[in-house]
């Protein structure tokens, strides 16, 4: 028989075994309940979303996210942040719809849902507002801080470009008369400083010397879009390739070689290789730098999208001398976050993404690019949103990316696919009207060697010198269009705009000495209040 003490030892051993076990329960049964709990709160705000309290909602599903988020359920808290937001625009605030979907997409980077994460910041985008504020000054005083010292680069403003050659209204290819080097200046109504030439590689050079000697008699340059429509392997380093490279170098214009462009796209076919295609333009790098050393500039363009293997394909600094890229907008209400079948996507922040990494290095250059004044799909006029979406393109560039260098139009309507893009002026006066005012603003230069004598200072968040300036702003809301800018200052109105850029003259020498807020008003064109944004500025003695 067992004695008294091993009986109580095993008794002992026997309850503390037991006590474990109804802990382990405990925990079990709490963590359950717990997860009960957070989806129980995710089921009540679907019930009061169903009931049309959204605010209700909100509360509901800001709860359940600060579950998710200390058990670093990302994927469930972007989800949670997605429902937020959706339930704000519900409400009419847009702005904490705007900071909701940028945590959805940070959570859902987090969870590595890159599409999910992407998809958050467009919505994001779409809704954001914004006004940065801008005083005008003289070039003179800004110097080269814009300045790369590339060959053909202005230190300030943008040379005019444009590919006019599938316009008939200015140019005609059969007899020459007119051609667009002349024609389309005549159409907009300002000399253009280059054009844009597509060129298949392999082809005789003899159809490229009508073009070039039209660019000679006008003061023109040329963009060569070289394009190696049989694949990278027929680029070598022979006789063709130089013969080529004789040929642009002994014309004498300025060229901007653009080799292979849109590469990180695969629509074209020398898509797919990275370490293929790097090799191929340094070859033609070194081709054209040795044979045509005095007036050509290497051009690499991807286009703006997509975005995630652009880096893959750079040459590398030593082999490009500007960075350019493809910037189209054609009308698309499929990502309209308010469901009301409106684009409130902005076409000059589109390229932001290869500003950011490039413009510190490199001229910038919109290689081609345009937006449509038809929506193709549904055929329906667009004319209204082109131009308010071109004059605040056109308006807004040298303020917020003052290394653009070069901006060419896409002057045609051509068929794609089947998807006909329709981006000539000709065709369409209004468009051709807001193209000939935004262009007249002297940034956009019509010749290489010209410079820009205005140059643009940002002040949102620094300082500005106390006295009279002309300043414009940069802003967007979640209207695809606006009507009219006012601008407040210590509760007085000190400015009210009532066209692109919104510019105002304002004398800020009584706010001497002092940090002040600019209250910046947008309003619609039905005189709707849309946003006010605070701006702050501090004023220099």
């Amino acid at each position: 028989m067992m004695n008294s003490g091993k009986k109580m030892r095993a008794f002992g051993r026997m309850a503390i075994l037991a006590i474990a076990i109804v802990m382990l329960l405990t925990v079990v049964n709490d963590n359950e309940v717990k997860a009960l709990n957070v989806w129980g709160l995710v089921k009540e705000a679907q019930k009061l979303e169903q009931k049309k309290d959204y605010a209700g909602a909100i509360a509901k599903y800001k709860q359940a996210v600060a579950d998710f988020v200390a058990k670093k359920e990302y994927g469930n808290t972007a989800n949670m942040y997605r429902r937020i937001g959706d339930n704000y625009v519900l409400l009419k605030r847009y702005d904490d719809a705007v900071s909701n979907w940028d945590l959805e997409s940070s959570y859902a980077d987090k969870a590595s849902q890159t599409q999910v994460s992407l998809a958050a910041k467009r919505k994001a985008d779409m809704l954001r507002s914004t006004a940065q504020l801008f005083i005008e000054t003289d070039a003179a005083s800004v110097g080269g801080a814009n300045y790369h010292g590339a060959k053909f680069e202005p230190k300030n403003g943008a040379l005019l470009g444009a590919y006019a050659e599938l316009d008939p209204v200015v140019h005609n290819p059969a007899n020459g008369k007119p051609f667009y080097t002349t024609g389309f200046p005549e159409l907009t109504g300002k000399k253009h400083a280059a054009y844009l030439l597509y060129f298949t590689y392999g082809k005789p050079f003899s159809n490229l010397k009508n073009h070039i000697s039209q660019a000679a008699a006008n003061g023109t340059a040329l963009q060569l879009g070289l394009q190696p429509m049989k694949g990278l392997a027929e680029v070598k380093d022979d006789a063709y390739l130089r013969g080529l490279a004789r040929e642009v170098g002994e014309s004498g214009i300025p060229v901007f070689l653009r080799f292979a462009n849109e590469m990180n796209g695969d629509w074209v076919p020398w898509h797919g290789d990275p370490k293929a295609y790097i090799e191929k333009f340094r070859l033609v790098a070194k081709v054209f730098k040795e044979e045509a050393p005095d007036n050509v500039v290497m051009v690499w363009s991807p286009d703006r999208l997509p975005e995630h293997n652009i880096s893959d394909y750079y040459p590398g600094d030593a082999y490009v001398d500007w960075v350019g890229v493809s910037l189209y907008t054609i009308f698309n209400p499929a990502f309209d976050p308010l469901k009301l079948g409106e684009d409130r996507s902005s076409h000059v922040e589109k390229f932001d993404n290869i500003y950011k990494m490039y413009a510190a290095r490199k001229p910038i250059f919109i290689s081609e690019g345009g937006i449509s004044y038809m929506y193709p799909e549904k055929k329906l006029d667009k004319t209204d949103w082109a131009v308010y979406k071109t004059k605040e393109f056109y308006a807004s560039l040298p303020m917020l990316y003052p290394k653009v260098k070069g901006v060419f139009w896409f002057d045609s309507n051509h068929d794609s696919s089947n998807r006909i893009k329709y981006y000539m002026l000709s065709a369409n006066r209004k468009l051709l009207d807001a193209y000939k005012t935004s262009i007249a603003n002297p940034f956009y230069l019509s010749a290489v060697g010209a410079e820009s004598p205005v140059a643009y200072k940002q002040i949102s968040g620094g300082a500005v010198a106390a006295g009279k300036h002309k300043m414009s702003a940069y802003v967007k809301t979640w209207s695809p269009r606006l009507a009219k800018v006012t601008y407040e200052i210590g509760g007085r109105n000190v400015g009210t705009a009532v066209s692109l850029p919104w510019t105002v003259h304002i004398d800020f020498t009584p706010y001497k000495g002092k940090k002040i807020e600019v209250i910046v008003k947008a309003y619609d064109n039905t005189n709707k209040l849309v946003t006010t944004r605070s701006v702050y500025v501090t004023v220099k003695g």
